[in-house]
């Protein structure tokens, strides 16, 4: 049975499309089997893993749209996982989809036929809180949630998006609970805005698991339509180990998380 982690986060800029794609290719070097799933508008996971995005016969607008299988429409081993991809008229998707009975659960059915043929999937989802990533949430068994340290807004970003996850639980999961890992990206040590940011999450009871220095050589690694902690600048060997680790933990079940749906609503060390 597959473990689903949507990264999600409504504001733009934050690395969600970088973390999305580098706890894929993390976790099929490692050695399990695993599927990106891109259900952004902006196809930006399609893209960056090198998809030639302009001659897919399908996509997962088929999926959702057309009811095709969504094993039709998989592309096996990218840089050692499987994709799900998307293109540009997915955002006509999220509009037709506000007619649909049950359309918070579309994606959720999609992948169902596909639990037992992975062990982790990882969805990468639009920059906003619309039809497409609510649909990624009912999905999910955990939310990351990237948020950067150059963000003043972080924590109300991370506190919308948990406000969201109590709205999924209580009336699209019945109650099923959903872990909630924050990472913090485009960290720097020497950056007094970060530890200001540090400061602001736990001051919201948002527990940071990791910290990474996500930056411009994640732009380049984009570039290359290669995932990051696969090819990556002597000078960015941080940031990759950083993000590698995390990946790592989140995999394992170790990541800090919270537990949204939970009575108590704890923290714990556990994804």
């Amino acid at each position: 049975m597959s473990t689903i982690y949507a990264v999600a986060n409504q504001k733009g800029g934050v690395g969600k499309t970088t973390t999305a794609i580098n706890i894929a290719a993390t976790a099929a070097a490692d050695g399990a089997k695993v599927l990106l799933v891109d259900v952004d508008p902006q196809f930006a996971a399609t893209r960056q893993v090198g998809v030639s995005y302009g001659d897919l016969p399908l996509t997962i607008v088929d999926v959702l749209a057309r009811d095709v299988p969504a094993a039709n429409v998989i592309i096996h081993d990218v840089h050692g996982f499987d994709v799900l991809p998307a293109r540009r008229d997915l955002k006509d998707v999220a509009l037709a989809l506000v007619q649909a009975l049950g359309r918070e659960s579309v994606l959720r059915l999609a992948l169902d036929p596909l639990a037992d043929e992975y062990d982790a999937i990882v969805i990468d989802t639009p920059p906003d809180l619309g039809l497409l990533t609510v649909n990624a949430l009912v999905a999910a068994d955990v939310v990351v949630a990237p948020v950067s340290a150059e963000d003043e807004g972080a924590a109300q970003g991370v506190l919308e998006l948990r406000a969201t996850l109590h709205q999924v639980v209580d009336r699209l999961r019945a109650g099923k609970p959903i872990r909630l890992v924050t990472l913090m990206t485009r960290w720097s040590d020497d950056r007094a805005q970060a530890g200001d940011m540090s400061d602001a999450l736990a001051g919201a009871d948002i527990s940071v698991a990791a910290r990474v220095k996500l930056r411009v050589d994640v732009q380049k690694a984009a570039g290359r339509r290669t995932p990051f902690v696969l090819q990556h600048d002597r000078a960015a060997r941080d940031a990759a180990d950083q993000l590698q680790d995390f990946a790592r933990e989140l995999v394992a079940g170790d990541a800090t998380a919270q537990v949204i749906g939970d009575a108590t609503e704890n923290t714990e060390a556990a994804a």
